[in-house]
């Protein structure tokens, strides 16, 4: 990978840090579509072999509040979830990949800005937590499912269990696609490349917490997320 797509994607990478760290999600829907216009060897992979940095960070962070059964029942759910996406991640490549990719975006932008308020039970967790893994091991993003089964909590349970959950499903995914041999020496690479982004923008976003507008700011990754995916889509099919 060239030196700029490497730099270019270090600048995204801690931008998308920055803004799960102050707002509490969005890392990676707001990263993985432009990552993978820079580059597509970018993601899923060493996205995911990053994403434990990040999260292991956020969750010392915010500790505690932790909801446990709702962690519980959507980790369960999870892994078929990863199964599913990595057979996918096999049957799929090239162009039909990319499609994949914007298509699977573009559900989770929305996803999180549909509204939707479903009342929890144990089967939406567990089919919450499915869904999360299949996109989070076939795009690298996962969180849009989970998230909306979370939207009658404040923000310090929010972001207290969406941390660890992210933090142990993101390892899943990461253990699969290795049983699935879907994971490379470059991909290693990679991902420390992205490292020092992610302790960078965890860095950032501490003083930033109290100084954004998080609805603004959450408007604004929904919207750039939507045209980076469509513009992967468009680039994919022809």
């Amino acid at each position: 990978m060239p030196v700029w797509e490497t730099g270019l994607a270090m600048v995204v990478y801690l931008i998308a840090c920055a803004l799960q760290g102050a707002v509490g999600f969005g890392a990676n829907l707001f990263a993985v579509p432009l990552l993978a216009l820079i580059n597509p060897s970018l993601v899923p992979v060493p996205v995911l072999l990053v994403s434990p940095v990040l999260n292991g960070l956020m969750t010392w962070r915010e500790r505690g509040h932790v909801e446990k059964p709702i962690l519980t029942w959507t980790l369960l759910g999870r892994l078929p979830g990863v199964a599913l996406g990595v057979v996918a991640l096999q049957a799929f490549s090239g162009d039909r990949l990319g499609v994949l990719f914007g298509v699977l975006l573009l559900l989770a932008v929305g996803l999180k800005v549909s509204g939707l308020a479903p009342q929890r039970s144990k089967k939406l967790l567990l089919g919450a937590g499915g869904l999360s893994g299949f996109m989070a091991t076939t795009v690298g993003v996962g969180g849009p499912p989970v998230a909306l089964t979370l939207h009658d909590l404040d923000g310090p349970s929010f972001r207290a269990t969406m941390s660890p959950y992210f933090l142990i499903g993101t390892s899943m995914s990461v253990v699969g696609l290795a049983l699935g041999g879907q994971i490379t020496g470059q991909d290693f690479v990679t991902a420390l490349w992205l490292a020092p982004a992610v302790v960078a923008g965890v860095a950032l976003s501490g003083p930033l917490r109290s100084r954004i507008d998080a609805g603004r700011v959450s408007t604004s990754v929904y919207v750039l997320s939507a045209v980076a995916a469509v513009a992967l889509l468009l680039r994919s099919l022809l």
